[in-house]
């Protein structure tokens, strides 16, 4: 038996999604033990939940361990119990508030008991091993997820008493004509050998009006979304395999639409709305979340935890600033410490200073113990302190993870470490979840993921991988805050200490120290007694000859070299050597 908000153990391995390894009971030849609650969400359509019910009263699977609860979605007239119905029948309402189909469905499993929660729209007519040939498999695999055949009938019966007849006779093709079906879905489960070989996009798969599941797998993936009116079995469905379902196609378990197929009814969400809205809570597929800005992605591609126990602040800063600085920005990170004993324990002053560098990063969170898994990111990223990753790293270990289609890519240093430790490892989510439930006492996590989804590995160079222990610890760059984070430091009041009063010092006005200027009289007589001397003549006195007389100097033009008084031109001082006063 299944329990609330348990993850059950499971016995059988099986690698990926390769459902072949397990081994259901024939259909018809055997006891089944575990209870199935019918989900119905219905909004006004009486005559369809009619049929809908009609055909539900006369499954395969025993009357006893089979509840139908029918969730009434605000239908105006309010939807009545027909006469054909199961024996354990019943419609429930909404609280006040809640609205549409997401909203439906998860109240309906709320409401029900069962162990297996199967889903089906009330439009929708069952075949009598709809139940059964779906609850097998979830007796023998606790992880299973079943996916029934979905078709769409051009005709209906034209009452609940004509499709008993049809059904007793085994002649439903007489009232329900026409193979249409989702031809995408379909596609993906044929190209996919029935997904026993699905990759990472298996989830698609997972159509909300026909699919089963394990009440203890619902509440490990966090159950149906609320609050999506459209699209909410793709999420789920996407949640489901993070979780580690094993997505298996029943192909015997066939229910039929009555009616034209459309979006709303098919529950296959326009790529508008994928983009739109599902790319904000699914990072897969990458074609729609790259449309998708930063700010809005809600659920990170990759979860990081670092351990920053003990570390320095620059040692955490080297490590966590290039993971924030690679090229792959869809992630978040936690560290993990004692953060709750920061105050309450002796300062730990390089505790304080990284959270106090990272409380505004909006990717940074805080967390005094690490997950366990990524849940519900697809990939869980364990970063030793003391390792640096290269820009391109984490983007080369993705790739190497979706090439390989491993559970545990691991990033080790070219050269052996000098320390003990087992580099940096990349877990998938789904693969981590299963590995969980069923390994046994003594057995290595990572040899069990080895065996459910392989292990890969990958030997970084200079570059990608970087040991911090073995560089000088300094302080990396400050990271750039935007302006409108930016807080003025307070400052601290300061002690005022009155002093007596002294008289301001006068300050005096610097006298400028000015040279005497020469004037033009002075630097004329200098000439002239520098044209005298060089020429043999007798110095005049200070106010002799120093007029327009003869042999005087007349203009400042011939300041630059002797002249003869004569004008006839320069002369020579005696002996024939240049002057050089």
């Amino acid at each position: 038996m299944s329990h609330r908000g348990r993850v059950e153990r499971v016995e059988a391995r099986v690698f990926r999604n390769d459902w072949s390894a397990l081994t259901p009971p024939v259909t018809g030849h055997w006891t089944p033990e575990l209870g199935v609650s019918v989900v119905i969400p219905a909004r006004g359509g009486q005559d369809g939940l009619d049929l809908a019910l009609a055909s539900l009263s006369v499954q395969t699977y025993p009357d006893h361990l089979l509840e139908v609860v029918v969730v009434d979605d605000h239908s105006s007239p309010p939807l009545r119990l027909p006469e054909h119905r199961p024996r354990r029948c019943r419609i429930v309402s909404p609280p006040d508030g809640g609205w549409g189909a997401g909203y439906a469905r998860a109240y309906g499993a709320h409401a029900s008991t069962g162990d297996i929660l199967l889903w089906m729209d009330a439009d929708m007519i069952a075949c009598p091993e709809f139940v059964e040939a779906q609850a097998r498999w979830h007796h023998a695999h606790a992880e299973c997820v079943t996916l029934g055949r979905i078709r769409f009938s051009d005709t209906e019966p034209r009452s609940p008493e004509d499709l008993l007849d049809a059904i007793r006779s085994d002649d439903l093709t007489r009232v329900l004509t026409g193979d249409r079906r989702h031809e995408w879905v379909e596609h993906l489960i044929e190209s996919s050998d029935l997904l026993r070989d699905a990759d990472h996009l298996g989830f698609h798969a997972h159509v909300g009006a026909a699919s089963a599941v394990r009440r203890s797998l619902y509440e490990a993936a966090g159950g149906v979304d609320p609050d999506l009116d459209l699209g909410q079995d793709t999420e789920f469905g996407y949640r489901l395999w993070q979780a580690g379902a094993v997505m298996v196609p029943e192909r015997s378990a066939t229910a039929w639409h009555v009616g034209v197929a459309s979006t709303a009814r098919t529950r296959l969400p326009s790529e508008r709305f994928r983009t739109e809205i599902l790319a904000e809570l699914m990072p897969h597929p990458h074609a729609y979340r790259e449309r998708v800005p930063d700010p809005r992605r809600r659920i990170p591609l990759v979860h990081a935890v670092v351990d920053v126990t003990g570390a320095s602040y620059d040692l955490v800063r080297g490590c966590v600033d290039r993971l924030l600085r690679g090229t792959e920005t869809d992630l978040a990170i936690t560290l993990v410490a004692d953060w709750e004993g920061v105050r309450t324990q002796p300062i730990d002053l390089d505790l304080r200073l990284i959270q106090a560098n990272y409380l505004r990063e909006p990717r940074i969170s805080f967390a005094s113990t690490a997950p366990r898994t990524g849940f519900p990111s697809p990939f869980l990223l364990q970063v030793p302190v003391a390792w640096g990753l290269g820009e391109l790293a984490l983007s080369r270990l993705l790739a190497g993870a979706e090439r390989s289609r491993s559970g545990l890519t691991e990033l080790l240093p070219a050269a052996p470490p000098s320390r003990e430790d087992t580099g940096v490892r990349l877990w998938r989510t789904r693969a981590l979840a299963r590995a969980m439930r069923v390994h046994g006492p003594g057995e290595e996590l990572s040899e069990v993921v080895d065996e459910l989804h392989g292990r890969y590995r990958i030997h970084g160079g200079q570059g990608t991988l970087t040991d911090l222990t073995l560089h000088r610890s300094v302080p990396p760059i400050p990271r750039p805050v935007p302006e409108a984070e930016r807080v003025p430091e307070p400052v601290e009041p300061r002690e005022v200490v009155e002093t007596p009063a002294k008289p301001a010092p006068v300050e005096e006005e610097p006298v400028e120290e000015r040279r005497p200027r020469r004037t033009l009289r002075a630097r004329i007589r200098s000439l002239w007694y520098r044209a005298c001397r060089a020429s043999g003549r007798e110095m005049p006195d200070d106010d002799e000859d120093l007029g327009a007389g003869a042999g005087g100097p007349t203009s400042a033009g011939s300041m630059g070299e002797d002249t003869d008084p004569d004008g006839d031109g320069p002369r020579r001082p005696p002996h024939g050597r240049p002057s050089h006063e």
